[in-house]
């Protein structure tokens, strides 16, 4: 990747932080809150597996 390229990715990411007060339970719920319309809009697939044998992954959109 060019050095640009990841300039922008950094800048996205920082934004992101940025609108959600940079509290990571905030940061938490808004990737999950995409996760879940990108899941519902079918246009991606999506693997569910969990790394640790104590979480189970999610199937249902969290409310």
């Amino acid at each position: 990747m060019y050095d640009y390229e990841i300039e922008e990715i950094m800048r996205i990411r920082q934004e992101i932080s940025d609108e959600n007060k940079n509290d990571i339970n905030q940061l938490a719920k808004y990737y999950r809150k995409i996760e879940d319309e990108l899941r519902i809009s079918g246009k991606y697939k999506f693997v569910d597996q969990s790394y640790n044998s104590s979480s189970k992954p999610r199937s249902q959109p969290i409310a």
